[in-house]
């Protein structure tokens, strides 16, 4: 009788807890952090097949999500809303829903169905399906009105993005004018016409020939080249979560300054961050990976201060929007993977050295007409030393 007593204590106890787990979460800067996301290696938790939240000290229910990074690394990771400076805060899991927790992050492929490529346009009655995943016809080229705003897009309550997924492989930005998810939405109507200003914003870059944002290159030594001469690509998306959505894409085939390649591209971006992360892995080792930011006569360049941290960026700010609106763009780089700081008639260029052929970095825009504005360059800077305190005081994590 006892021993049934025990296990049935023991049944009911797992039934709402597992293994009592606690996670030990610590700011380790000098800085307040605000909405945070924690990641924690999937291998130091005990999950069994179910559904999970995070529980706060007061009860609060935070979604957690299993993701991958470019390694095949999986993560646990959860949000949260606020750290003061050094505090340490301790959460616990358990089986449930965050049922009220908003999504925070989106990310999609969508492409017509029902017409027909016709001299590499595609016409005639179409629908629009979001499959998130897509081998890009041979011969595609741009302005081919096929794939939903020419490529995949992603997006924070912060910030959207796309890039577009032809030859020219540059990335773009979306402005918002509100926190709600907006991408299912745009390209849709008129098929360009997020040109625009809308309710929601608009796409608010010209990148033309450029670097655009955080695009990918390699430095040939005179200029930095997108990767536009490749075999075949495929693109798909690998997380569409509350907050931490991906955008993974293989390109195969890569001619990288004459170096036939297979290059890998993971794009993350988290709820509340206007930062996306870019990682790369190449199959070969191939020098002079490159990413930077377009050039503009009404931007101004801003670079730091030499600091012993592990990351550091360069930036510009200025009346460069489409819409002739203030805009911050900032790129953030490892320090020991820098090969050089350059530029090329149209780009500020970041020069990086990969590792095992992995490099990776973090790309930034703000807008005057967001909806939390960063109308002046103090306030884009604030917005910078924010993103690089994180990325080099990370919280630290004990699980028990």
């Amino acid at each position: 009788m006892k021993t049934k007593l025990i296990l049935l204590l023991i049944t009911i106890y797992w039934g709402q807890e597992i293994y009592s787990q606690h996670i030990t979460v610590k700011n380790s800067s000098n800085h307040p952090l605000k909405d945070c996301i924690v990641e924690i290696p999937i291998e130091k938790i005990s999950l069994s097949l179910a559904h999970y939240v995070v529980v706060t000290e007061k009860g609060e229910e935070l979604p957690i999500e299993v993701v991958s990074d470019l390694k095949g690394n999986q993560k646990a990771v959860f949000p949260i809303a606020d750290l003061s400076a050094n505090e340490t805060r301790v959460f616990s899991i358990k089986k449930g829903f965050a049922h009220t927790y908003p999504k925070r992050t989106y990310a999609e492929l969508a492409h017509k169905i029902g017409g027909k490529f016709v001299n590499n346009k595609y016409e005639g009655g179409f629908s629009w399906v979001k499959p998130n995943y897509l081998r890009v016809p041979d011969g595609f080229t741009d302005h081919a009105y096929y794939i939903k705003y020419e490529g995949p897009g992603w997006e924070s309550d912060k910030v959207g993005f796309r890039f577009y997924l032809d030859w020219r492989n540059a990335v773009d930005v979306f402005g918002k004018k509100t926190p709600h998810i907006v991408l299912p939405f745009v390209g849709v109507d008129g098929y360009d016409n997020y040109h625009k200003m809308a309710d929601w914003g608009m796409d608010n870059m010209k990148v033309g020939e450029s670097l655009g944002i955080g695009s990918i290159a390699i430095w040939n030594g005179n200029k930095a080249v997108r990767v536009e001469k490749r075999d075949s690509v495929i693109c798909f998306i690998p997380a569409d979560g509350k907050i931490r959505s991906q955008v993974m894409t293989t390109y195969y085939g890569w001619d990288a300054n004459g170096t036939t390649c297979n290059l890998q591209s993971l794009i993350t971006i988290d709820a509340g961050s206007r930062a996306s992360h870019m990682e790369l892995k190449t199959d070969k080792n191939i020098a002079n990976i490159a990413t930077g930011i377009i050039k503009n006569e009404n931007a101004t360049l801003i670079l730091p201060p030499k600091t012993d941290g592990e990351w550091s960026y360069i930036a510009t700010f200025g009346k460069q929007s489409l819409n002739n609106d203030m805009m911050g763009l900032a790129v953030f780089y490892k320090s020991k993977q820098l090969e050089k700081i350059t530029e090329d008639p149209l780009n500020h260029v970041i020069i990086l050295k990969p590792e095992n052929g992995y490099v990776d970095y973090y790309f930034m825009p703000t807008w005057e007409l967001d909806w939390e504005p960063v109308k002046d360059k103090a306030t884009f800077e604030n917005c910078i030393n924010e993103v690089l305190n994180r990325l080099n005081h990370p919280v630290s994590v004990t699980i028990k």
